[in-house]
């Protein structure tokens, strides 16, 4: 079997280093989001079509409704394998659903990919490839599972056997920050390898089956359909639909946002709505006062959430300068970060709920002043109601992505029906709490 297959002239060229990564398994997870017409799709299905015939093994791709399946995968595949020029070495079976990999003399090999629907994941606990296991495993649409639980019970029943494998998903960001999508992937804070402008290499614990961890290497990477133009592959999306998108973009910017550029939009579930992306840069800023904020991580999974903060007063601005946080620290650790971050030892606005913890860390040489959490200074609604006020909370995703993250996140809670309601969750807020605290003297004069 001789292939010769000129890649750059069918991919973007972000995507380059992406179609490297799923066909040679660099990366046991490719998280591939975006705005509509990025070729993210298309992308995943040509990597898993060459990597099936260059290392003569099988892949499986999934989509949550079955009824979806030849719209969206199989489609998708045969138009790539139009695009690879590769015809004759694939042949589209219907019982099962697969497309087989032939030989040099159009006879079947052991090697398919095949195509499943995930309505009832029960009936995926038989799945098997012709030969041992799947090397890679596509979810396509992943918005449509409503859990990240659901996603690793299938993973586990799919990943099974020996071998490199990579597993792909695709799809457009839901609107809704509280999407579990979202929250996983719309910022990566922890054990970051590299970072670029669109693209961000990490490590990711996973489950392979109950009891055992293995600790794997993800990429995600969001595109959109201005990566296309910008490749010099315009003819790809046509001007009725680069026609659409502008005129989106003038007169519905928020959709636009959303659906084209895939960006996770405030809803009106959003208690922030004043958060801006900001790229870090204090060159510009007149800093004459820094205010220090923290909050105490009580173990388990609670994080010690260390802040600073410029507030430009005469704007309503607040510009996150700093910060720092991870669960589980010793109070040795935490004044080591402190002081670190704050040579000079100005006051730092603690949780004042344990009183003991603190004594410590003042014992450690932090100047630690604890907040009153009674009465109207300590109100989370009205520090909540403090912030809401600010005509702009600037936050740079690439600075300090943790308090970026919740910030952005942060949703009233939703009733049964689905119904906004006005209750302000308990969770995901230590950096925002630590910013209460930071500023609380200023939050004492607001009418809660």
């Amino acid at each position: 079997m001789n292939i010769d297959i000129n890649v750059n002239e069918l991919i973007c060229d972000n995507f380059v280093d992406i179609v490297d990564d799923i066909v040679n398994c660099k990366v046991d997870k490719a998280v591939l989001k975006g705005g509509r017409s990025s070729t993210k799709s298309q992308v995943a299905s040509e990597s898993i079509l060459m990597g099936s015939m260059v290392y003569k093994e099988s892949a499986i791709a999934c989509i949550k409704y079955a009824n979806k399946i030849q719209d969206r995968l199989v489609n998708t595949f045969t138009d790539s394998i139009n695009y690879l020029g590769v015809g004759k070495w694939w042949k589209l079976r219907k019982a099962p659903l697969e497309y087989v990999l032939l030989d040099d003399f159009g006879r079947e090999t052991d090697v398919s990919i095949k195509f499943t629907g995930c309505d009832n994941p029960e009936t995926l606990r038989s799945m098997r490839s012709r030969r041992g296991g799947f090397r890679y495993i596509w979810l396509e649409e992943v918005f449509n599972f409503p859990t990240e639980k659901e996603v690793n019970d299938l993973l586990q029943t799919l990943a099974r056997g020996e071998g490199d494998k990579c597993i792909i998903y695709t799809y457009n960001p839901p609107m809704s920050s509280s999407s579990w999508l979202n929250k996983k992937y719309n910022v990566i804070t922890d054990r970051v390898i590299k970072k670029d402008k669109n693209v961000v290499y990490s490590e990711y614990d996973f489950e392979v089956e109950p009891g055992v961890v293995e600790t794997n290497i993800q990429v995600v990477h969001h595109s959109t359909y201005l990566d296309v133009i910008e490749s010099g592959h315009y003819n790809w999306l046509g001007s009725i639909f680069v026609g659409e998108a502008k005129k989106a973009e003038k007169e519905n910017p928020r959709y636009y946002e959303w659906a084209y550029l895939g960006h996770v939009v405030p809803t009106d579930a959003s208690v922030f709505t004043n958060v801006h992306e900001w790229d870090g840069d204090v060159s510009k800023l007149n800093i004459t006062e820094v205010n220090r904020g923290y909050d105490w991580g009580y173990g388990g999974p609670d994080t010690n959430a260390y802040v600073h903060w410029y507030y430009d007063k005469k704007n309503k601005y607040l510009y996150c300068l700093d910060e720092f946080g991870k669960p589980k620290m010793s109070v040795d650790d935490i004044a080591f970060e402190i002081k670190k971050r704050n040579k000079h030892n100005f006051p730092v606005y603690a949780d004042s709920a344990n009183p003991l913890l603190n004594n410590e860390l003042s014992q450690k040489g932090v100047n630690v002043v604890p907040v009153d959490k009674g009465g109207s200074t300590g109100s989370i609604r009205a520090g909540i109601k403090w912030l809401q006020g600010m005509n702009g909370i600037f936050i740079s995703p690439d600075l300090t992505p943790k308090t970026y993250k919740e910030f952005t996140e942060y949703e009233y809670v939703l009733d049964k029906n689905d119904e906004v309601t006005t209750k302000l969750p308990d969770k995901n807020n230590h950096f925002i709490d630590s910013t209460r605290y930071a500023y609380y003297i200023d939050i004492l004069y607001v009418d809660n």
